[in-house]
């Protein structure tokens, strides 16, 4: 890998791990949602800065080529971010499905004192005579 070549991706990764630092901050990433792009852009940076250890590891798995291992282990953290990403919005689903279930509860319930309390009112109307003429 080129000097040249090693500076702009050095570059690009840090300024990834900044934007996502940025978006930590503001409170509009999570940090537990964040973990696994700062993990991939640290495994990243090792890369870049050493890329004698990834030349190393490709020939150790049986890689010929070492950009073709730095493109599967991309691959394989897209993978996972993708499955971090289905779980999320899985869990989210059931938890919406959970609380709009609660939520018709509620309303059920506050619909039927409604109607219970509107029903004792109107049977103290029917059993005072007097009713209307205190108001």
């Amino acid at each position: 890998m080129s000097l040249a070549l090693q500076i702009v991706l050095l570059v690009l990764v840090v300024i990834f791990l900044l934007a996502i630092i940025h978006l930590l901050r503001k409170g509009k990433l999570s940090l537990k949602y964040s973990l696994i792009w700062i993990f991939s852009s640290i495994i990243l940076l090792i890369m870049i800065i050493f890329p004698q250890l990834s030349i190393q590891v490709s020939k150790w798995i049986g890689v010929e080529v070492p950009s073709n291992f730095i493109f599967m282990l991309e691959g394989i953290f897209v993978l996972v971010i993708l499955i971090s990403l289905t779980l999320i919005v899985s869990n989210q689903t059931s938890r919406l499905t959970r609380l709009t279930q609660a939520v018709a509860i509620l309303e059920r319930r506050i619909r039927d004192l409604e109607e219970k309390n509107t029903g004792s009112e109107s049977k103290k109307e029917q059993d005072d005579p007097n009713h209307l003429e205190s108001h």
